[in-house]
């Protein structure tokens, strides 16, 4: 499965992600929903608030972007360490804030750290695989970054409760950017000399190759941004639609945890079942139980309810989530694969920004609860997308 049994690397570069993942957590679930108490966001300002997932899907998106283009460029390991030393100053930033816009700046760079890191270790991680097993091991990064958010949600709402939040906030956000900097300094080799590099010739203009002109590309970059739209919906919406509803802290990371441990578990085991029944079958399912699942959460305000519903949202991205990528990866020669992934994981995280913009328009004229139909309306129009391409493409 590993290409000159490179395993080790391949542990090495899955626990890169995994502290990836970690720091993303801290974004995830304590800023959001201390957004009104500690960072004077004004009760019930959404547009406002949705202001730092804008700037963390923008920012991410173009550096996934400039995360492929420069792996393919010079080497994967720099481009991996620059990611690290770009996030130092996040700690001190958010430790200084006085109100949301130093938020807004951290997230800004939180962005760049993570289009960086996170697009370099899948690329690496599939360096050293062979290509019949890259389901498997995009799935492997993909959980690993996510069990790491969910870790990183659960650990850093315990941290507030020892200290206090700001204290809480910077030794958790510092520690771990120091340990992933040494660990990559010292423990991580590159990858490029093991890619397969083959001799095909480029396409003249990849961008634009990738964004519409190869339709399966094109179809498999749009499903990716409007998943998206999920995933910022639970970032944002579902901390303060909780904590506005009477649930703590605690109860919200464990609920946005089940989400984040589930998506990531499961994400081994459908990136191997894509190696062999393939990868569309699991994107449309994935898909579908989505969009059903978002909507029946408003059903209920138990905590077990939240608890289930969160449970299926994470088996529906587990589905999808790496079988996008291997389809993506399937769909791209070695000698511009990182540069593919790149551009396809900008307009997947443009989602974000994109996601951010709508849902904090669309809560804003209405109520938060029209959200949960937006995102679930949004996810079954992509998916007659993908499907219609690829009945009209091919498989």
């Amino acid at each position: 499965m590993i290409a000159e049994k490179k395993y080790s690397l391949l542990v090495n570069l899955l626990l890169q992600v995994m502290f990836v993942g970690i720091l993303l957590g801290l974004f995830r679930t304590a800023i959001p929903a201390l957004s009104e108490s500690i960072f004077n966001v004004p009760k019930e300002s959404f547009i406002f608030l949705s202001t730092f997932i804008i700037a963390f899907g923008v920012i991410k998106g173009i550096s996934n972007y400039y995360a492929g283009i420069l792996a393919d460029k010079y080497n994967r390991k720099n481009i991996l360490l620059l990611g690290w030393l770009v996030a130092l100053p996040v700690p001190f930033i958010i430790y200084f804030s006085t109100n949301w816009y130093y938020i807004i700046l951290a997230t800004f760079i939180i962005g760049i750290n993570q289009g960086l890191t996170w697009s370099v270790t899948q690329i690496a991680s599939v360096d050293i695989t062979r290509k019949e097993s890259r389901g498997f091991v995009v799935g492997l990064n993909e959980f690993s970054g996510y069990f790491g958010v969910a870790v990183g949600g659960i650990l850093v709402s315990y941290m507030t409760y020892l200290f206090s939040i700001k204290i809480a906030l910077f030794i958790f956000s510092i520690t771990f950017i120091l340990i992933a900097l040494l660990y990559c300094i010292f423990l991580i080799e590159d990858t490029k000399k093991y890619a397969n590099i083959l001799s095909n010739e480029n396409p003249k203009n990849i961008f634009f190759y990738v964004s519409w002109k190869n339709k399966k590309l094109f179809a498999y970059s749009q499903i990716g941004h409007i998943e998206k739209f999920l995933d910022t919906f639970i970032w944002i919406f579902f901390p303060v639609y909780l904590i506005n509803n009477g649930l703590s802290l605690i109860q919200i990371s464990y609920i946005v945890g089940i989400y984040a441990f589930t998506w990531g578990i499961l994400q081994i085991f459908s990136g191997l079942y894509s190696d062999y029944v393939g990868r569309n079958l699991l994107i449309i399912i994935g898909m579908l139980i989505c969009s059903i699942t978002l909507p029946l959460c408003l059903l209920s305000l138990e905590i077990s309810w939240w608890m289930m519903c969160s449970f299926f949202l994470g088996v529906g991205m587990a589905l999808l989530y790496p079988s996008i990528s291997s389809a993506v990866n399937d769909n791209c020669d070695d000698s511009w694969r990182a540069s593919g992934i790149g551009i396809y994981r900008f307009w997947r995280d443009t989602g974000y920004a994109t996601g951010a913009l709508l849902l904090g328009i669309i809560t804003s004229l209405i109520n938060v609860e029209s959200g949960f139909i937006f995102v679930s309306f949004s996810m079954i129009l992509s998916t007659l997308i993908l499907i219609l391409t690829l009945k009209k493409y091919g498989q």
